[in-house]
């Protein structure tokens, strides 16, 4: 019980770094995993609603096969089956994730972490809240659909593209209601709220040290970037005394030839004007 309520707090906490509700991530991974697995063993995964019973038969090959289990669900409501055994599952997944949030929520590590986490769904922030406890979570998720909010104002003044996708992440906020049955946190040892402090300490210092090398790898490719950058500027000048020796040769000449053909002209009037006088005398 233990590993599994880590193994699902681990992965609620990696879709901290996603862009929908964490919860919501957490809940359609694992039930893929659910159908996935029933589809490998090739039987029924108990009985299903028809939302998971549609997915189950779309990894069934063959009418026959889907026949099988269509009517295997169809017993088993006969029977006496009052829910979907896989809407339970994710139900006490959801249950439980929701009371990890709550154990957690006076610790300020686990508030900036959902400060950068992506807003929760209104049926899963509702779920969190159901109880007293969570007045941090609550109040991050407040802020959070205020900006949003403030932001689809922000487009519809200026006529924005951006309006579309936030739009879609506000349908995506009220998605489904929480059922007024919804379970309550279930009860945990006090192991489990160890285990999630110890994960959330894991899971910060591991995205600490991959914004470290993200920053170390930047600063490398900064250096590289600069070395290049000075070798250019260094033949840059180079070129530049270059053409500036080149253009103060072009000027020595162009002075000196002025100052030939300024001579010559001189001598050319100089004698010109010998000539007209001896013909005059």
């Amino acid at each position: 019980m233990l590993e599994r309520l880590t193994g699902h707090f681990r992965l609620l906490l990696k879709e901290f770094d996603g862009t929908s509700c964490p919860l919501c991530a957490v809940v359609k991974i694992r039930e893929l995993d659910q159908i996935e697995r029933a589809s490998a063993k090739r039987q029924s995964a108990g009985p299903l609603c028809g939302t998971h019973l549609s997915m189950a038969l779309e990894r069934v090959d063959g009418l026959v096969a889907r026949a099988r289990d269509t009517r295997s669900s169809i017993d088993t409501e006969l029977n006496g089956a009052l829910r979907c055994e896989l809407c339970e599952k994710l139900s006490q997944i959801e249950s439980r994730l929701a009371g990890s949030i709550r154990r957690l929520d006076g610790r300020m590590r686990f508030m900036k972490a959902l400060q950068s986490a992506p807003l929760f769904c209104q049926r899963h922030a509702t779920l969190v809240s159901k109880v007293t406890g969570a007045a941090n979570f609550a109040e991050v998720q407040r802020a959070k659909l205020a900006h949003l909010r403030d932001a689809l104002a922000k487009a519809a003044l200026l006529n924005s593209e951006a309006g579309e996708p936030l739009i879609a992440a506000a349908l995506a906020y009220f998605g489904r209601p929480v059922p007024a049955d919804a379970p309550l946190e279930m009860e945990e040892s006090s192991a489990c709220q160890a285990e999630e402090a110890s994960e959330l300490e894991r899971w910060d210092e591991e995205r600490h040290f991959k914004r470290l090398a993200t920053l170390e790898s930047e600063a490398a490719a900064l250096r590289y970037r600069n070395a290049l950058l000075s070798e250019e500027n260094h033949r840059f000048k180079l070129a530049h005394a270059a053409v500036q020796a080149l253009r103060e040769d072009l000027e020595r000449d162009r002075a000196e030839l002025i100052a030939k053909k300024n001579s010559a002209d001189s001598s050319g009037i100089f004698e010109s004007a010998r000539k007209q006088g001896g013909r005059l005398r």
